[in-house]
């Protein structure tokens, strides 16, 4: 007997052209491939835009800061050290802003992601945005370790600053060459465009890909940052115990000692490392995780738990981090370095000082010294924790 639709039950009708309106919105959000996976458009141009403008404006009043401050750095070399890593920070940070998400946003408004510049622009744009982004988390490690290093060790000379802001900039150029290699030109359903080569390969190659950048940008410097600054917190901890138990130094004929001064400051100065501590780790941990966490349930997991809204929201929070670091560094360190912690620079009080008393000593930072009114008459001077 030959069946036709006349003879199919009303419930089954419905049921299979039920089924079959399912399975296209299931294929339309999850897309054929992790490749052509949907997301809402206008939530990822929304993030993109708010992302652009306080970045720039973040950057702007960074600089802005360093120009009304400039003459700090003649005057007291810790801040000039601190400014000139801030400054690399926020070249980055706007970098970030110019050449990784403005480019995203212009391509965002082309219908089905089209390019039309070209394999050489695709392959360079790809580039620098991994470029610009890696160049601004590698200057947050190297800040944390200089913090490091002037806390724990600060009668060790420094690094210079251009070798360690060089190592930066040279490590994030090297990380994003494979850029050069992973992405190019294609054409998909006669639409060019620009996208990775992992489209018909197995997914291991996407997967071996997406682990390498979360672990250069965001897995081995978040593990820095945690290990430097909780480093930081002890150290001012113990010192102020220190502070607290030994009230007197004994001081012998040409022989260096180092102490701490006891100061009312030493446990604001705890609570504020503990502070900038946790704002640093937390922002970069709720950028960065939402960004690599989808991407990696995009290539080790189901596409299609993510939502649209979420795929959206993701994306655009990719550069979020170099647009909270300005923000984030003028509050924990323009502002407490500013004007008037550069004025108490030249009084007893106030900070977390490190004292150390010698015949021909002099101290690390350049801070200004006080001849000591002792039998030995040696040279005093302070290292401000900063």
């Amino acid at each position: 007997m030959e069946v036709t639709i006349q003879n199919i039950p009303d419930h089954l009708k419905n049921m299979s052209f039920s089924n079959i309106s399912i399975n296209n919105t299931f294929i339309s959000r999850c897309g054929e491939s992790v490749h052509d996976k949907d997301y809402n458009k206008r939530v990822r141009i929304a993030t993109l835009y708010i992302t652009i403008i306080v970045g720039t404006i973040g950057g702007a009043l960074v600089f802005l800061w360093m120009w009304n401050n400039r003459r700090l750095k003649a005057r007291v070399n810790s801040l000039s050290r601190v400014n000139s890593f801030i400054l690399n920070l926020t070249v980055a940070d706007l970098m970030v802003m110019l050449l990784a998400a403005l480019p995203q946003l212009v391509w965002e408004y082309q219908d089905s992601r089209a390019w039309f510049g070209g394999e050489v622009l695709c392959k360079s744009i790809k580039f620098l945005q991994s470029f610009s982004m890696m160049a601004s988390t590698n200057m947050l490690v190297v800040i944390a370790i200089d913090r490091h290093q002037a806390i724990t060790k600060p009668l060790k000379t420094p690094v210079a600053v251009y070798k360690m802001a060089g190592l930066a900039w040279i490590v994030a150029t090297i990380a994003s060459c494979p850029m050069f290699y992973v992405f190019r030109l294609g054409t998909t359903n006669g639409v060019p465009k620009c996208e990775n080569i992992f489209r018909g390969k197995p997914i291991h190659h996407r997967q071996a890909f997406i682990t390498y950048a979360a672990i250069m940008v965001f897995v081995i410097p978040l593990i820095i940052l945690t290990i430097s600054y909780v480093c930081i917190f002890r150290k001012i901890a113990r010192k102020a115990k220190d502070s607290r138990s030994k009230k007197k130094s004994s001081v012998k004929p040409g022989k260096f000692h180092l102490h701490s001064t006891a100061s009312n400051s030493l446990p604001k100065a705890k609570i504020k490392t503990l502070k900038m501590t946790f704002v640093i780790v937390m922002v970069y941990i709720l950028c960065g995780i939402p960004y690599f966490v989808g991407e990696m349930i995009m290539s080790y997991g189901d596409s299609c738990t993510i939502s649209m809204l979420a795929y959206g929201l993701i994306g655009g929070l990719a550069a979020a981090n170099s647009a909270a670091n300005p923000f984030v560094f003028l509050l924990f360190n323009v502002n407490r370095k500013g004007t008037r912690d550069s004025r108490r620079t030249f009084s007893d009080g106030g900070g977390t000082i490190r004292t150390f008393i010698y015949s021909t000593a002099s101290t690390r930072s350049g801070s200004t010294g006080h001849e000591s009114k002792g039998p030995y008459n040696s040279v005093k001077g302070s290292v401000r924790c900063q």
